[in-house]
């Protein structure tokens, strides 16, 4: 199994003019609509991370690189809720044979900081 060296996903011209979008948008966006992501309070706490070191325009890697682009906190009655958004930028994929690909064994406790370190 080879780790394929990550790629920009960045949209050519031609293809920011083809691009598909949910809503009609006077500016097209740079990458396609499908490569943003969301961690809200669940994938958070799955991931053992602390919200409050994230800053838009940070990046972490997954099996790429993606820029935060939002970070909100919304205070209600259960307590606060926390929201990071993130536009995958680059990314590689583990490709092989016949072989089923299982994720890397994740260090005990999480992956710790994830925001503003690339």
């Amino acid at each position: 199994m080879a780790l394929i060296p990550m790629q920009s996903m960045e949209l050519d011209d031609e293809s920011k003019l083809d691009a598909p979008m949910p809503i009609a948008m006077p500016n097209k966006p740079d990458y396609p609509y499908g490569l943003r992501i969301c961690l809200t309070d669940d994938e958070i706490e799955k991931l053992g991370i602390d919200p409050t070191d994230a800053t838009v325009g940070g990046t972490f890697m997954l099996q790429g690189l993606a820029r935060v682009t939002s970070v909100s906190c919304n205070d209600g009655p259960d307590g606060k809720c926390y929201r990071i958004e993130a536009q995958i930028e680059d990314m590689g994929i583990l490709g092989g044979d016949d072989e089923d690909v299982k994720p890397a064994d994740k260090p005990e406790g999480g992956v710790g900081k994830m925001i503003g370190i690339y």
